[in-house]
């Protein structure tokens, strides 16, 4: 969520030319999730709690909102894989894509992409 810099260049790219993207460990590293306090993090959970969904459920259906993403999140256990897999059912709408938007800028300067 943090992390954008794909989105400028290699997304549309790959959109264009037919390519699949797979994000792979989409939350970045360990504890890389949004803390609850911060911005980013009180709109996932005022999302979630409006869809009776989780933070994680809500980042993940941001994430997989273009047709030519793919996520493979971290599960741990069958009940976190459970929670990975009801992102799927989360159709958000413009107004809350917005809002992550918002709460996650893409920075508009092109820059090198990161490593994990």
């Amino acid at each position: 969520m943090r992390e954008r810099a794909i989105e400028l260049a290699v997304l549309p790219w790959c959109e264009e030319n037919g390519v699949a993207v797979v994000a792979y460990s989409p939350f970045g590293h360990v504890n890389g999730f949004p803390e609850p306090r911060s911005p980013g993090g009180r709109a996932l959970q005022d999302i979630a709690d409006r869809r009776n969904a989780t933070p994680r459920q809500v980042a993940l259906g941001f994430l997989m909102r273009r047709p030519s993403l793919f996520a493979i999140p971290k599960a741990s256990n069958p009940k976190h894989a459970e929670e990975n897999a009801g992102a799927g059912a989360l159709d958000l709408s413009d107004e809350e894509l917005a809002r992550i938007d918002a709460a996650f800028p893409l920075d508009p300067r092109p820059r090198p992409l990161p490593m994990l």
